[in-house]
């Protein structure tokens, strides 16, 4: 009987959360757009090691590379040595070692 009143005036009665899919004036999320600048020229790689878990990134985790942006001396890059990419800090990069590119996101799962 309430609720039939409430519509009547052309009110709504609104329980628990509401349902973000009816919602349309929610922004989507979207993580290509939040994580990859450059689509054409941005790479995903699979870690395999744990050589570099004091920078918080382990085993399996999943790098996006981004082979258009210059590397600055903060950055984590990635290079070719015979057969093998590597990571390094920019800084210990051997000389005349061309970059591969650079590391702009670690996905790290949880669970």
């Amino acid at each position: 009987m309430k609720t039939d009143n409430l519509q009547q005036q052309g009110v709504s009665e609104h329980t628990g959360f509401p349902n973000a899919a009816t919602d349309r004036s929610l922004a989507t999320l979207d993580l290509n757009t939040l994580l990859i600048k450059h689509p054409v020229s941005t790479f995903f790689m699979r870690i395999h090691g744990n050589e570099w878990e004091d920078r918080g990134i382990y085993d399996k985790d999943i790098m996006l590379i981004d082979r258009a942006l210059s590397p600055r001396s903060i950055d984590l890059v990635i290079w070719w040595q015979e057969d093998t990419f590597m990571i390094s800090k920019l800084q210990a990069v051997p000389a005349q070692t061309e970059i591969w590119g650079v590391v702009t996101t670690v996905i790290h799962r949880y669970h």
